[in-house]
């Protein structure tokens, strides 16, 4: 059995059980995703919409990439894929949200306050980019 993470709107990258490829066929109908003669996916392997991977799976033009920054950080992965949305280990909040209760949320998790103040500064770096990225 592999995993395969695709993108669910409003939960972020979700994991997708299979033992063949073509057993998750409506799942990439449903993103615009096309694979090529013989591509093979990785365990793991993160593909975004309208990503199309061809024969001998060599990305091409027009494959939709977002913008997006993965960070190991102290305790939890920090990631955020180009929406409005950072997700901190297992909690998924909008950026504003992030900002105005990360000291609640870093404390009901029993975070140290030297955790807190270094989430804080991704939480502000991924706000500073996103809003920088959301110009373009």
């Amino acid at each position: 059995m592999k995993t395969l993470y695709l993108w669910v709107s409003d939960k972020g990258w979700t994991p997708f059980q299979y033992n063949e490829l073509s057993e998750l066929s409506s799942e990439f109908e449903a993103r615009n995703i096309k694979l090529g003669y013989g591509c093979e996916l990785g365990d793991g392997c993160e593909l975004g919409y309208g990503c199309e991977l061809g024969d001998r799976c060599e990305l091409g033009d027009r494959c939709d990439v977002p913008k997006s920054l993965f960070i190991s950080a102290s305790r939890h992965a920090v990631s955020y894929w180009g929406e409005d949305v950072i997700q901190i280990g297992c909690k998924r909040y909008t950026i504003s949200e992030w900002q105005k209760h990360f000291r609640k949320i870093g404390e009901a998790e029993g975070y140290s306050p030297e955790q807190m103040e270094e989430y804080k500064g991704y939480i502000d770096l991924i706000a500073a980019m996103h809003k920088t990225w959301a110009l373009h």
